[in-house]
This record gives C-alpha cells, sequence and structure tokens, in this order.
C-alpha cells in the first residue's frame, strides 16, 4: 500500500505542463489559402517560425513554453522597425500635407497617414509617391497625426500638431528588424493537437506533420 501511495505521489508531483511540452514537440504546417505557414518547437526550448502571405514575409525565433492549454513565443531580441516624426512647416492654403521618407524601394504607396481633429473625428487615406494632402477645415482642425504600415500592422506614436509650425507635417520610416517576429509571450491555443495563432487578422492553424 506504501509503494502505491508512493507512486500516486509521484505521478501528481510531475508538472503537467512538462508533460504537454514534450508531447507538443515536433513541426507544424499552417499552410492555408494564399498563406504559407510553418512553426518547428524543439526539445531545448526553442522555436522556429516562418510566414509568407502575399507580399508579405515573416520569419523569427526564439524560446517556447507551456502555460496551461497555450503555448508562448519569445522571440530572441528584436530591434522593431519605427516611425519618427521630424517636424512640421507651413502647407499650401486649404490642405494638410504629409512626406515620408523610407529606404529606396519601399514604396510609399504601402503606408497610410491619419489625423485626429480638434473635435474629436479623424480623416486620412494611402500616401502616393508624392505622400498625402488632405482638406484643411479651419473650424475643426487636426490636433494629432499617426502613420501606419498596414501590411505589418505597425503604427506610430500619435505626434501632436503645433498649428503655429504650419500643417505639412513631415516622418521618417526606419525598417530596423523589419519581417522579424517580435513575440513577448504571444499565445497559441493548444486545440485538440492544432497550434491556433491569431496574426495579420486571421486565424494561422499549425497541423502536426511527420
Amino acid at each position: 500500500m506504501r509503494k502505491i501511495l508512493l507512486l500516486l505521489a509521484a505521478f501528481v508531483a510531475t508538472p503537467a505542463s512538462a508533460q504537454t511540452a514534450a508531447s507538443l514537440v515536433g513541426s507544424y504546417d499552417g499552410h492555408q489559402m494564399e498563406m504559407g505557414a510553418e512553426l518547428h518547437l524543439l526539445a531545448d526550448g526553442r522555436f522556429e517560425y516562418g510566414v509568407a502571405y502575399g507580399a508579405l514575409d515573416e520569419a523569427g525565433q526564439g524560446s517556447w513554453r507551456v502555460e496551461g492549454d497555450r503555448v508562448l513565443l519569445t522571440s530572441d531580441p528584436v530591434t522593431p522597425p519605427r516611425f519618427v516624426f521630424t517636424g512640421q512647416k507651413p502647407a499650401p492654403s486649404g490642405t494638410v500635407r504629409f512626406s515620408l521618407e523610407a529606404p529606396q524601394g519601399v514604396s510609399l504607396q504601402y503606408f497610410d497617414a491619419v489625423v485626429l481633429l480638434a473635435h474629436g473625428g479623424s480623416k486620412g487615406g494611402q500616401l502616393s509617391d508624392d505622400g498625402l494632402s488632405l482638406p484643411l477645415d479651419p473650424a475643426d482642425p487636426p490636433v494629432s497625426a499617426r502613420m501606419f504600415f498596414p501590411m505589418y500592422q505597425l503604427k506610430s506614436d500619435a505626434a501632436p500638431i503645433d498649428p503655429a509650425k504650419g500643417y505639412w507635417l513631415s516622418f521618417r520610416f526606419e525598417p530596423n528588424d523589419i519581417g522579424k517576429a517580435d513575440f513577448r509571450g504571444t499565445a497559441l491555443t493548444i486545440d485538440h493537437g492544432d497550434l491556433l495563432l491569431d496574426r495579420f487578422g486571421r486565424t494561422i492553424r499549425f497541423r502536426r506533420v511527420g
């Protein structure tokens, strides 16, 4: 009887997460319409990840662990891309203008800009190769502005607008480690052996292969 109790105690003391982690080690295929995706959970606690979705390519590596019914991914250190607000100057009468400095070969048409208006509304649009021009309503002027890179779900901090300096707003885009996934305890739900990741407005279902 004593031996049975000791065996039961040892079983209870074994961390469930460790057993689950061991059972999840392997390679997963997340391919679906218009998207290629793969995930490798390695026995040493490392992961490798990659997604190709239209013009977007993303890859990453780092550490993984299990917490309840979720797998948590944390990337190796990444320097994320960012927008820098570089200043204001007078714009043509009746307009709000956006200029964006981007690396050579990166089309400005990938970017959007939005202004928050004094009365609480907003307006914006997609940049062209000449930037973006929006109508200015003196009765409801813009008070702050943001830049967006929708493909990578990036946005700038809100840049406050000083009306005394004018309404031509300039930004710079610094790509840094763009294309590298910056997971910070990002959760994948465990669903009957599959792993579900919400990414880029879609749910990627990673299925075990091999």
